[in-house]
């Protein structure tokens, strides 16, 4: 099934992600939809998704790094949906942008990703979702 590319949704790094995830509960109404744990070493990470209730639409995910400091309020990551992340990977690339990671499987999310960024450095990951059978699920 074809996704065609779609603004999907934002990341907020940030130092307490439970303090977040309950300021963005209480202040917009957000619910949590996911929590994520993943990379190792340095890229260890944890995730909130959070979404409007009923909402399949964008999200915003708050990130924690958990063996780096966050940056300075104001950076985020752009997510995109794509059909094909290496396609778009190539395509960032020809317009002018540089590979922060390239496409890597995420298996228990469903998900092959990649991170690029503008051509002033800003981050946008690039999500394709999976089939079934990538994800190792019975089909």
């Amino acid at each position: 099934m074809a996704v065609g590319h779609r603004f999907a949704f934002t990341k907020l790094l940030v130092a307490d992600l439970e303090a977040e995830a309950a300021f963005y509960s209480a202040a917009l109404g957000l619910v949590t939809k996911h929590r994520v744990t993943g990379g190792e070493g340095q890229a260890a990470y944890q995730e909130i998704i959070l979404s409007a209730v009923g909402e399949e639409g964008p999200s915003l995910i708050l990130l924690r790094r958990l063996h780096q400091q966050p940056p300075e309020p104001g950076e985020s990551v752009l997510g995109f949906v794509v059909d094909d992340v290496e396609q778009v990977v190539r395509q960032a690339q020809d317009a002018g942008g540089a590979v922060r990671s390239g496409p890597t499987a995420v298996p228990q999310a469903g998900v092959r990703v990649a991170q690029v960024e503008d051509p002033e450095g800003h981050a946008v990951e690039l999500v394709q979702m999976t089939s079934a059978k990538e994800r190792g699920d019975d089909v």
